[in-house]
């Protein structure tokens, strides 16, 4: 089997490493991929894991770029392309096109995310077109599926992590500038709006109130940076929390904590829990898009509403008061981790996916 990944994204987030876990899986496998990306891209020259990757570059100057699609075009063409995996939702529309020109070739798109599309006309036809769509999270189907997607064109197929990147020795406290002996809370997640950094800054008061000495690092950079700085300023938090912007040891990071907490509103499902519970630390979250697919209540961690500071402030000093219950929902969420969410379950998922649609042609 031949396949050809679309990802424009400038930058390298959790879709582009899913993308990337894919193709390698695939490769491992004996199925041939190629990459197409932007020339300034990260994702076009990574590293994915294939020797002579063949790699297409493209300007992708939006969903309707004419000449992005009839570049993918010339490549499924001269190399018989069996699959057209969109990764992301601007090359949605470029992958349909590409496919159209070309006359061959089935078009697999990745949704990531749970925001209901825009309800218009060129929506309803968008998410109409491709051969199938692949949610990465049950919550993500449901919101295609009451927005109108076919449900016959729907799957889903659970995001993965690599548990081995977590066998590391853990950073230093002095590395994070926290006490030796201070209780250790940790996020990591990009430093925007739907992530909700605010409430869980809000939160942090009534959690100091119980554990004074704690400190809270936060992983990640981001738009909001600003607003959450003078939060925590406002908030009298500068000595207990800290912005640690863009890292590259998330796992020693990860190693080093206590507790982590993810307290999104919205979320296609979270990747950033399975990390954690790959590293054996136990997870506090909001009950957010996919979240409450990792995530079970007093069972493989600590679920609390989105946008409720009180809420997710209990959960956290639960968490730190109540060791016994978290090192059993920390063991109870690794083998989750093992049973459900690694590297090879998301290939054989959306293996069958292709040989499923490639037998309907």
């Amino acid at each position: 089997m031949i396949t050809l990944h679309l990802d424009e994204q400038l930058g390298w987030r959790g879709g582009e490493q899913q993308a990337s876990y894919l193709i390698r899986g695939l490769a491992a496998r004996g199925h041939m991929a190629l990459v197409a990306g932007r020339p300034q891209g990260k994702f076009l020259y990574a590293d994915h894991g294939c020797e002579d990757l063949v790699r297409i570059a493209a300007p992708f100057r939006g969903e309707l770029d004419l000449f992005s699609a009839y570049r993918i075009a010339q490549a499924v063409k001269h190399h018989r392309v069996d699959i057209i995996h969109a990764h992301t939702s601007h090359t949605h529309t470029t992958a349909c096109l590409a496919r159209a020109i070309a006359r061959r070739g089935k078009v697999v798109v990745s949704r990531r995310v749970d925001f209901v599309p825009k309800r218009n006309a060129f929506n309803r036809f968008k998410y109409s077109w491709p051969d199938h769509i692949i949610a990465i999270s049950g919550r993500i189907g449901q919101v295609l599926s009451e927005f109108g997607a076919p449900t016959e064109k729907l799957s889903v197929v659970h995001s993965c992590i690599d548990a081995g990147r977590f066998d590391v020795a853990p950073i230093s406290r002095a590395d994070l500038d926290v006490p030796e002996d201070a209780p250790l809370l940790g996020n990591v997640a990009a430093l925007v709006g739907h992530k909700d950094h605010r409430t869980l800054i809000s939160a942090m008061p009534r959690v100091l109130e119980r554990i004074p000495r704690l400190r809270l690092v936060i992983v990640g950079e981001g738009e909001l940076r600003a607003r959450l700085e003078a939060q925590i300023t406002s908030l009298g938090l500068g000595s207990s929390v800290r912005l640690l912007g863009f890292r590259d040891d998330v796992p020693r990071i990860l190693r080093a904590l206590d507790v982590f907490v993810l307290s999104s509103k919205l979320e296609g499902l979270g990747t950033s829990v399975l990390d954690a519970m790959a590293a054996g630390v136990p997870v506090v979250a909001t009950a957010g898009g996919g979240i409450p697919e990792m995530v079970t209540h007093e069972k493989t961690g600590l679920l609390c509403p989105v946008q409720d500071s009180g809420a997710l402030a209990e959960q956290i000093i639960r968490a730190f008061e109540e060791s016994a219950l978290t090192a059993a929902l920390a063991r109870n969420a690794a083998d989750l981790v093992q049973e459900r969410f690694t590297t090879d379950k998301m290939v054989e998922g959306n293996l069958r996916v292709y040989e499923r649609i490639l037998a309907r042609s």
